[in-house]
């Protein structure tokens, strides 16, 4: 036989038993897919106010953020000026995480900053005239 008739006849040998090995690359992929639809509920949290919203965590926990963020309205110019922006959760031990992000250490207690500077959660602008119109939190609690 020539060298093409070899591959073909192999080809066709071995076609029908292609996806029967496991542990191949794609089965990783589809296995990392699963993980971020099944586990713990997402959460999506939704107020006007920021001080209303606390989150505390036992020592077995952690927390993972999908989204943060605050729509709001500037009142001190003559025309209401409407901006968005991304939301920081503190936690009471000065540290603070963001949208797509993990908490590094377990339990905590966490609260939502409209921003964080110099270790300062601020829930309003200094010297503005600002109204929060809403903010939504997505956000999921993994337990070990």
């Amino acid at each position: 036989m020539r060298n093409d008739q070899i591959f073909v006849l192999l080809l066709i040998l071995l076609m029908p038993m292609t996806g029967c090995f496991g542990g191949v690359v794609g089965d990783v992929e589809a296995d990392e897919e699963d993980s971020i639809m099944t586990g713990p509920q997402w959460i999506n949290d939704r107020d006007t106010i920021l001080t209303n919203w606390s989150l505390g965590l036992d020592d077995d926990e952690w927390l993972e953020v999908k989204s943060a963020a605050w729509i709001g309205e500037y009142t001190s110019s003559e025309n209401n000026e409407t901006d968005q922006g991304s939301l920081v959760i503190q936690e009471d031990s000065d540290w603070g995480l963001g949208s797509g992000s993990f908490s590094p250490i377990f339990g905590g207690i966490y609260h939502l900053c409209l921003f964080y500077e110099d270790g300062i959660c601020y829930q309003s602008y200094p010297g503005d005239q600002f109204q929060m119109r809403e903010f939504s939190i997505i956000y999921r609690i993994h337990s070990v």
